[in-house]
């Protein structure tokens, strides 16, 4: 998994994101695919608080204190065969957090899966218990409960939330997470573009697994 803020001068447009391809796919169409998968959003200079966006041909911006994310299956098809991803609200990748830096942020994460579920905070200062991994920090999420998440910001960066339950982050569950300094940013720019690299395969994560072991 590769992830990456990039700011760039010119005032050109975004790139949209991956959320669900079409069954025919020619070579053209499947480059087009990896682009727009890639690149997640280009985001225009935001306003706080602005508690959900759409940044333009990309999935929402949620930004704010307080977060509501749903962990669902959900119907995709990347590779012109018809597969099943683990969805952050319907969207795989999920949406992008924003936070800022000296705030306290609440996430509630609804399970709708039929096993638990779990997000990590890749990178984040976390109190331990509410650090996302399950059986050293917390039990989990199990099926059709909510989880109520509450970080202290104590830093700035890029970042990136997935699953640690078993093979959910390979099935989709990941997302991009940018957290902005208290105060003014040391860079200037006019547009920020959030780059997400990640790879897709329709095989059962668990079969790849057992693969590379062999």
């Amino acid at each position: 998994m590769s992830f990456h803020t990039i700011r760039d001068a010119p005032r050109s447009a975004s790139s949209g994101s991956c959320h669900r391809a079409s069954r025919g796919i020619t070579r053209r169409r499947f480059v087009q695919g990896v682009f727009t998968g890639a690149v997640i959003a280009g985001l225009d200079l935001w306003k706080w608080p602005a508690l959900a966006g759409k940044t333009a041909g990309g999935p929402p911006l949620l930004s704010g204190n307080s977060f509501d994310l749903v962990v669902e299956q959900t119907p995709v098809n990347f590779t012109g065969r018809p597969s099943v991803a683990t969805a952050v609200n319907g969207l795989v990748p999920g949406p992008i957090l924003r936070w800022r830096e000296g705030d306290t942020v609440t996430i509630s994460v609804t399970n709708r899966l039929p096993v638990d579920t779990s997000i990590h905070w890749h990178g984040i200062r976390s109190p331990a218990d509410m650090d996302g991994v399950p059986g050293l920090s917390f039990p989990g999420i199990a099926p059709n409960q909510t989880f109520v998440y509450r970080l202290p910001i104590r830093q700035h960066g890029t970042y990136w939330y997935h699953s640690h339950s078993r093979f959910q982050e390979q099935t989709g569950h990941y997302g991009p997470l940018i957290i902005d300094p208290q105060g003014k940013d040391r860079i200037e720019y006019d547009r920020e573009y959030v780059i997400l690299l990640s790879d897709w395969t329709d095989e059962n994560p668990e079969t790849v697994l057992s693969k590379l072991k062999r």
